[in-house]
């Protein structure tokens, strides 16, 4: 018996191409889309969040992702700063602490002062030369080391003139202090003179005027002599700060008086 194997090939063909034509329908306008995660149902429509809708019910514009500027923070109370160096007494009664540190500014010909000192320094010299003034440092600070050569540089003067050993040295403390407690060791002290050798009058005369407004204060008045232990020196000047400067100098007495020692 024959087999007719074309008319069920032919059958099978227009199945095959019925099935595909339907798939392809089924693609069409309309239809839903397999969801990103590979299941066969259609993915559902999630309306936005309420935040981004606007009132009219239209979609409100993306916010933006920028954070608000940042709040200055608030201003602390900066802690008062120490200024117990200015007015720290240095003599033969109140020796310099033993743990006593100081960071010096260098300044021309060799000298130096206390670091804090430099910019009312340099004001008072500007405005002096400014006013035909010619101010010159003659000593500034100094070591342990160097002020007890210059003590035994005055013993020795004295011994030379015939005193003996224990005069010549009560001789020289009035007008050099002992190591320890000499001024020119807080690099807060300045011997000045005139500039260019000459007569230093007109100079001394205009920093005692004048120094306050800066500071500084004549350390050694003529007439204090019983309270500082010292001969009257018109070219020893002293930083202890405007404030105390312009008392000190208004009021006509010396830092000793003016601490209450």
């Amino acid at each position: 018996m024959k087999t007719y194997h074309y008319p069920i090939r032919r059958a099978l063909a227009l199945l095959w191409a019925l099935l595909i034509l339907l798939a392809l329908a089924g693609c069409g306008p309309g239809a839903s889309a397999p969801s990103e995660s590979g299941g066969g149902s259609a993915a559902a429509v999630v309306p936005p969040p309420a935040e981004t809708r606007s009132p009219s019910g239209t979609a409100a514009q993306p916010r933006s992702s920028e954070l608000p500027p940042e709040m200055p923070a608030p201003e602390t109370e900066r802690p008062a700063e120490d200024e117990s160096w200015k007015l720290l007494l240095v003599n033969a009664d109140h020796p310099l602490p033993e743990d006593f540190r100081v960071e010096l500014k260098a300044l021309r010909n060799g000298h130096h002062v206390d670091v804090r000192v430099y910019p009312e320094l340099q004001q008072m010299f500007d405005d002096a030369r400014a006013q035909g003034i010619y101010p010159y440092i003659n000593e500034s600070f100094r070591t342990g080391e160097r002020q007890q050569a210059i003590m035994d540089k005055y013993i020795a003067r004295y011994e030379a003139q015939g005193m003996s050993r224990a005069a010549a040295e009560g001789k020289a403390r009035e007008l050099v202090a002992l190591p320890g407690t000499s001024e020119h060791q807080l690099g807060l002290a300045l011997d000045i003179i005139a500039e260019y050798d000459a007569d230093s009058t007109a100079t001394w005369n205009w920093l005692r005027d004048n120094c306050a407004k800066y500071g500084f204060i004549l350390r050694y008045p003529a007439d204090k002599v019983d309270v500082t232990g010292i001969s009257y020196e018109p070219w020893h000047f002293r930083y202890v700060g405007v404030e105390a400067a312009k008392e000190i100098m208004e009021r006509g007495i010396c830092l000793e008086e003016y601490l209450g020692q």
